[in-house]
């Protein structure tokens, strides 16, 4: 009987520890559990901002889509739109893998949600919304990419041809200033050639025109129909208005130049010895570009 009542004792304390054992297991399965729940919170909550930011990245792609220019030079309106398409596709190809990654996650949070004691089923249906979402916005994003896709390429075809059509402009342009500097060099240029009436005669430079009738009348030096620059000197007459000549002789011109445009402290009755200074030159080459200067 003494023994009995021992042992009851002992059978209590025993219990006592087991229900103890007991609650703190299920105190920490508690602890756990709604560290799982605010874990998850935690995520769905980052999901919803991630949302919003997917929905303001689409947003500036599509207004990179829509934006249209008209290239002109190189740095052009055109290749700057395709560089900013270019831009916004990387960033919705980021936004589409950020996406992928999101579903999985959320299919993660699923099966932790379900396992949750009592099971809360107001945090199921946000989590399933949510994966709506990211649905609704990877096929978004998925279309915005193809559309990106198809307007870059389109305006690389179409960069490639204007860069053509520029590369044809510039070498038209090229063409028209060498045809130009070709215009403006010969119009520029002209040519003289001094000499006595012998040496021009034979050259060609000269011929004796006119009538002679016993003592009256005379043949004449002219310059001659058809003239060989060959046996001129070539000069720019904007850059050459001064002619240097042997100071030992004098010479006339047979020639038809203005000589009004003649400086007149380098002619003398008609003649020029030493230097043949032109102060106008547009005006003493007008009349002829060839200068047939003959030694007096």
């Amino acid at each position: 009987m003494r023994r009995a009542l021992f042992m009851v004792p002992l059978v209590l304390a025993l219990a006592c520890n087991q229900n103890k054992e007991e609650l703190a297991k299920a105190l920490a399965d508690a602890q756990s559990l709604a560290a799982e729940k605010d874990s998850l919170i935690t995520e769905v909550l980052e999901t919803s901002k991630f949302v919003n930011g997917v929905n303001e990245e689409l947003a500036k792609a599509r207004t990179a889509l829509v934006t249209t220019s008209t290239a002109t030079e190189s740095g052009t309106p055109a290749e700057r739109d395709r560089a900013a398409r270019g831009a916004a596709l990387e960033r919705v190809q980021a936004l589409v893998g950020r996406l992928n990654e999101t579903e999985q996650r959320l299919e993660q949070s699923t099966q932790r949600a379900r396992s949750l004691s009592g099971r809360n089923g107001t945090l199921l249906k946000q989590i399933e919304a949510y994966k709506v979402s990211v649905d609704s916005l990877q096929a978004t994003a998925q279309r915005t990419e193809s559309e990106l896709r198809g307007v870059i390429d389109s305006q690389s075809t179409q960069i490639a041809g204007l860069n053509q059509q520029l590369d044809t402009v510039r070498s038209a342009n090229a063409m028209l200033q060498d045809t130009v500097t070709d215009l403006t060099h010969y119009k520029n240029t002209v040519y003289y050639v001094a000499g006595t009436e012998e040496e021009l005669l034979q050259k060609g430079v000269v011929v004796k025109e006119g009538k002679k009738f016993l003592f009256f009348g005379g043949r004449q030096l002219h310059p001659a129909r058809t003239l060989d620059t060959s046996v001129f000197t070539a000069l720019d007459k904007t850059q050459a208005t001064t002619i240097d000549l042997p100071a030992d002789h004098e010479y006339k011109l047979v020639s038809r130049q203005d000589i009004a445009a003649v400086d007149t402290t380098s002619m003398k009755d008609g003649k020029v010895a030493g230097q043949l200074r032109i102060s106008a030159p547009e005006t003493f080459w007008a009349p002829s570009k060839y200068l047939i200067l003959v030694q007096n």
